[in-house]
């Protein structure tokens, strides 16, 4: 290629000086005869005329010949080095050998927000290259041997309108005839949303194996729990089957309450794992209605009674005076409370106190806020608290029993009422879980009738 080039550049160079040549031979041989012209033949205005016209043709012949073999010069040259650099989808910069900014093209324009001008002044990179971003690339585009490129970097610009991409540079050195740097050329790719979408599979695959060890943890729980309310169904049935204390009613009348309460645990147990696969394919039927939320309320707490006092925690329930009633489903409301009323209680250590409030919020909508005093919840597990088969420690939940599906149900529940549910948590210091009901679901107009409760108060159960 390079031969080929230079034979180019010889032919036209040999055209020019034939042109050159031929020139002046036309003009000496017709300057030469207009000469003999005016001295022997002075009259002949004819031929004089002639002669200059002749004169006159091969100098424009001579001149349109040396045009058409002239070499593109320098301004050729440059529009096409702009044309290659401005076609390329990337940021380039190109630097002298000191590290002084001599282009950027049309991408780097657009990146930054700068023209090309601006980006010469050296100031203006500070504003682009955030933090210590602008040090370290002073030190790759400048102070360095050619033999230490290619170097290849990545770092954040921030474009004049304040938006921060990544860019991903190749930085390669051109040489002169004695190995140094004549030109340092800058090709920045963006690769925001390359990175963005990398971030995004760490962060499913990470989603993913969460879940998957969740649900281990998960199976690994249940067989605790499912274990435990059957064999005690199998053993109390089995003495009673066997007839080994006959005479004694006592005895067989608490096997016989153990058993109960066993059956009504491994039903609980498998009512959660049943609802919570009907929420998860969004079928949930609230079969709405006008609810009484204080008789609710003391109809869940009542349930809970009964370990409230096991445990030595004292139940407190804060209904403010003339609540009106909310549209909702009764069953899955009452499901609500009854979830957060027994976690705060089975969570609260034994002289603890666990209380549930309900109000009116500032925009209209009714609040229902269950607070304890318990072991608290660590910040980094509030905003997976509400996953299903999420369980913040599995020591934990193994001392304290349950599936871990209770909060993942009441949420489905709240969110089926276009309500809110919030956690405020810190270990050692309780947790408060409040639910928002929106205003659209406070039936106003049956407030105003005389209402019967008791002043707002505590109320120990």
């Amino acid at each position: 290629m390079k031969q080929k080039r230079n034979a180019g550049i010889d032919r036209a160079q040999f055209q020019r000086h034939l042109c050159a040549s031929f020139a002046l031979a036309i003009n000496l041989g017709g300057l030469a005869i207009v000469f003999s012209q005016i001295t022997f033949a002075a009259g002949s205005a004819q031929v004089l005329t002639i002669l200059v016209g002749v004169i006159l043709l091969a100098n424009i012949l001579v001149c349109w010949l040396a045009l058409g073999s002239r070499r593109p010069g320098p301004v050729y040259e440059e529009a096409f080095v702009s044309l290659i650099l401005d076609s390329v989808d990337a940021a380039i910069t190109v630097y002298d050998a000191n590290g002084k900014l001599l282009r950027a093209n049309r991408g780097a324009e657009k990146f930054s927000g700068y023209s090309e001008e601006e980006l010469l002044d050296p100031d203006i990179w500070r504003s682009i290259l955030p933090g210590d971003d602008f040090e370290r690339v002073n030190t790759i585009v400048s102070g360095r041997r050619a033999d230490d490129y290619p170097i290849i970097n990545e770092n954040y610009w921030i474009s004049r309108a304040g938006e921060q991409r990544l860019l991903r540079w190749s930085n390669v050195a051109l040489k002169d005839a004695k190995d140094r740097i004549s030109l340092l050329v800058c090709i920045g790719f963006d690769i925001t949303a390359q990175r963005r979408f990398e971030a995004d599979l760490i962060s499913a695959k990470n989603d993913a194996e969460l879940a998957n060890r969740s649900k281990s943890e998960f199976l690994a729980n249940m067989s605790h729990e499912l274990r435990t309310p059957l064999n005690a169904i199998l053993g109390f049935s089995e003495i009673i089957r066997d007839q080994r204390l006959t005479n004694d009613l006592d005895t067989f009348r608490r096997y016989a309450i153990d058993i109960f309460d066993s059956g009504q645990l491994l039903l609980q147990l498998i009512n959660d794992i049943l609802d919570m696969a009907k929420l998860e394919s969004g079928r949930i039927d609230l079969e709405e209605r006008e609810l009484d939320i204080p008789a609710i309320v003391a109809a869940a707490t009542r349930l809970v009674e009964s370990k409230a006092n096991e445990g030595n925690v004292t139940l407190h329930v804060d209904i403010a005076r003339g609540l009106p009633p909310l549209m909702g489903g009764e069953r899955a409301f009452k499901q609500i409370v009854l979830n957060l009323v027994s976690n705060a209680v089975k969570f609260t250590p034994a002289g603890g106190k666990a209380s549930i409030a309900a109000q009116l919020n500032a925009a209209g909508g009714i609040e229902l806020a269950v607070s304890d005093s318990g072991i608290g919840i660590p910040a980094s597990s509030l905003e997976k608290l509400f996953q299903p088969f999420y369980q913040v420690d599995a020591k934990i939940s193994r001392r304290y029993g349950g599936t871990g599906l209770g909060l993942a149900i009441t949420k489905k529940l709240v969110e089926a009422h276009d309500a809110q549910i919030a956690v405020a948590s810190s270990p050692g210091a309780g947790t408060t879980v409040t639910v928002s009901f929106p205003p659209a679901r406070t039936l106003h107009h049956l407030g105003t009738k005389e209402d019967p409760r008791p002043e707002p108060g505590a109320i120990a159960l």
